[in-house]
């Protein structure tokens, strides 16, 4: 027998119980650290990136089943849009829209001092076309012009509305009004991209 079992066989039975003890727990750490840990970390990441897995898929089934949702409303969107943009002349017809609210003026028995077109205020894909109008004539002469224009095909608002003036002749009362009509147009494709681009550089320079 090797003369270290031999001698291990010779202790007292307590000796030998606490070298089994011992040699329990050292076997445990080594089992702990060299196996356990590592396999209970690998574990614990599976788990983590499988609960991850399945929330990513949950989020992917909730959007396949409301593609079709999705779909629908950007085409009824798509939709709105065009018969919005139908409603906002491009630049080619806005000289005869123009002449179109001047004409009414006229047409209405009013006399046009001042129809002075402003400059544009550019919007995301549409511009702001404002025209200072200035008339005289009775009220009622006043309120139809006002009311042809809001009878156009095309958007035309009118705002800043100022009266001054009334005077009474044998027509009747005459009053003399001043406001801006504005009416808008599309931006066409290549307005839309200087438009971009120029907000793009202003954002640069603040910066």
């Amino acid at each position: 027998m090797h003369p270290i079992i031999e001698n291990f066989m010779e202790r007292p039975l307590s000796h030998k119980v606490g070298a089994g003890v011992g040699l329990v727990a050292l076997l445990s750490l080594l089992f702990w650290y060299f196996l356990y840990s590592p396999l209970a970390q690998t574990f614990s990441e599976l788990e983590a990136k499988r609960d991850e897995l399945m929330t990513q898929v949950g989020v992917e089934r909730r959007l396949a089943k409301d593609l079709p949702k999705f779909r629908r409303e950007v085409k009824d969107l798509d939709i709105k849009l065009k018969f919005a943009l139908q409603e906002l002349p491009d630049k080619r017809e806005i000289p005869d829209l123009l002449a179109s609210i001047s004409n009414l003026a006229r047409e209405a028995g009013l006399e046009v001092s001042l129809f002075r077109p402003m400059p544009e205020v550019s919007r995301e894909f549409y511009a702001e076309v404002p025209v200072t109008v200035s008339v005289e004539g009775t009220f009622h002469q006043v309120c139809t012009f006002f009311d042809e224009v809001g009878q156009l095909s095309r958007i035309v608002n009118i705002n800043q509305i100022a009266v001054s003036d009334p005077t009474v002749t044998e027509n009747g009362a005459r009053i003399k009004a001043g406001c801006v009509a504005t009416t808008f147009r599309y931006l066409d494709e290549g307005e839309r991209i200087q438009l971009s681009e120029a907000q793009d550089t202003k954002k640069r320079k603040r910066r």
